[in-house]
């Protein structure tokens, strides 16, 4: 028994260790697993990518607005005020 200070045994069973006991520190051990997964991408990559958003979010944003000052002309002619 001398040589067991590290492992309780009792009525239960061996015990557990403590991230597999509180479930809020296996959350941060998983989150941490997690985050080393993740992949930064390289400037040069991130700039094209800005670019073709940017680009993206002006071609739609005509393609509303055209589409709205048609439904306005539309609905003003039907319905004059």
């Amino acid at each position: 028994m001398a040589g067991d200070k590290g492992k309780s045994m009792d009525a239960r069973g061996p015990r557990r260790l403590r991230t597999e006991a509180n479930p809020i520190a296996r959350y941060f051990q998983e989150l941490k697993m997690e985050w080393n997964k993740i992949t930064f991408p390289e400037r040069k990559e991130l700039y094209r990518s800005t670019v073709v958003v940017f680009i993206f979010t002006v071609i739609v944003t005509a393609i509303i607005s055209l589409f709205d000052m048609f439904v306005t002309k539309v609905f003003s002619f039907i319905l004059p005020v």
